[in-house]
């Protein structure tokens, strides 16, 4: 693997290229690879003279890797995506000249958009300079959805952390409408901040972003907040608001979001455009090492107390680390009259023998079983969901409609299904 520089032989452009290398050097690369893509009408003896200055701008900053020098024509983003692909790069490192100016920088978003690895599009090098020496720690603000690509951005940040000092910013931005829908809480004020929604999405995004391997430890000196906002706008709008609120250095966002952030169209094409801080995109194909894996404390599992739903019970307790919070959940109707206290006993009661997780009884008043599930779920911060299927098929299953099927589509929480044997 190799990290692309690519270069409009501009100032900003060295910028990129001396945190191409200084990353690289942590990285242990062999080489950084510096290229310039020349227009595809540009005459040989124009794409002569562009040789001394490509080498030139390379020769600047020679003593820390080897930089190797390509000379390419065609369209400018479209060339430089392939040329990374050829090189089998896993970074393509590019300088965000000032608005207007022209150049490299201005083609980042057609970059961003049709590339398959991570893009950290420079717009102040200093930083990035600092982090690699040591003098002082990396601000990130990493952009945090639901969606799955949004993992690949949570893995890049761990991996940079193993390299050097990095504080995080976990950034959120909700809608007051969906936030309350997805935790299942009363709908307050539409545009004034929500303390409770805040405080339940700041805890997610803390158990979201996860702990590292032992194999991969921080460095020391790292720092990690969650900072959600109430949204308005456009989500990439606020996202910057925050940045700027928050001092970081760099914003890492996923692309190619369908929801969540990508709810009113192109988060990072936005960041791209108007961040002042640098900005990182990381596209949902991206290969990059798994640096964390998930770790379940907690999990909530559904009973509507039969033997054969109660078998789902001990698979939860089996999924779970020995200080995980199990909850005991038992969905009733709005209306039904039930002594609650009874079934939390009897829920209790299902706790398996010699089992250390604590364990919390509910019973949970709920319609609409599989939404009422993924709420609660929701609002307890469990990790993992699991239920029993009853395996209804064919014409049952079409009159019924399937309660873990329906839970599949309104959580996008991991579901452990216990099947019929």
């Amino acid at each position: 693997m190799s990290i692309i520089c690519g270069t409009d032989l501009s100032d900003a452009s060295s910028g990129a290229l001396a945190v191409a290398l200084a990353i690289g050097a942590l990285r242990g690369d062999k080489e950084i690879v510096l290229v310039h893509v020349a227009d595809d009408d540009t005459g040989d003896a124009a794409l002569a003279a562009l040789r001394p200055k490509l080498d030139a701008q390379a020769a600047k900053h020679q003593g820390t890797l080897p930089v190797r020098t390509e000379l390419v024509s065609g369209p400018t983003a479209a060339t430089l995506v392939q040329f990374a692909d050829t090189e089998s790069s896993d970074l393509i490192v590019i300088g965000a000249r000032s608005r207007g100016q022209g150049g490299l920088g201005t083609t980042a978003n057609e970059v961003i958009s049709h590339t398959d690895v991570p893009v950290i599009v420079v717009r102040d090098p200093a930083p990035w300079l600092a982090y690699a020496s040591g003098e002082s720690s990396l601000r990130l603000m990493l952009g945090i959805d639901d969606s799955a690509v949004c993992e690949l951005g949570i893995q890049w940040t761990h991996r940079m952390r193993t390299l050097g000092k990095v504080d995080v910013v976990l950034g959120a931005i909700y809608y007051p409408d969906d936030a309350c829908d997805h935790y299942g809480l009363d709908r307050k004020s539409m545009v004034e901040r929500d303390p409770q929604i805040e405080q339940l999405m700041e805890r997610d995004l803390i158990r979201r972003f996860g702990m590292p391997l032992p194999t991969h430890p921080y460095k020391d000196g790292n720092a990690v907040v969650a900072r959600s906002r109430r949204g308005l706008g456009r989500i990439g709008d606020h996202l910057i608001e925050l940045a700027t609120e928050e001092q970081v250095d760099a914003i890492v966002i996923g692309t190619g979001q369908k929801t969540g952030l990508g709810r009113l169209g192109s988060v990072s094409s936005v960041i791209a455009d108007e961040a002042t801080q640098s900005v990182v995109c990381v596209p949902p194909q991206a290969a990059l090492l798994t640096i964390t894996v998930p770790v379940l404390r907690g999990a909530l599992v559904a009973t509507d107390l039969s033997q054969f739903a109660n078998r789902a019970v001990p698979y939860a307790f089996a999924a779970c680390e020995p200080d995980a919070e199990i909850h005991i959940v038992h969905i009733v109707d709005e209306d039904a009259d039930v002594n609650v206290a009874e079934v939390e006993k009897s829920l209790l009661a299902l706790r398996p023998l010699g089992a250390k997780q604590n364990v919390t009884p509910h019973v949970v008043r709920g319609s609409d079983p599989a939404k009422t599930m993924a709420q609660t779920a929701a609002r307890l911060g469990v990790d993992v969901i699991c239920i029993c299927s009853h395996g209804r098929s064919g014409i049952t299953r079409a009159l019924v409609g399937s309660v873990a099927d329906k839970l599949l589509r309104a959580t996008r929480l991991p579901v452990l299904v216990l099947r019929p044997a």
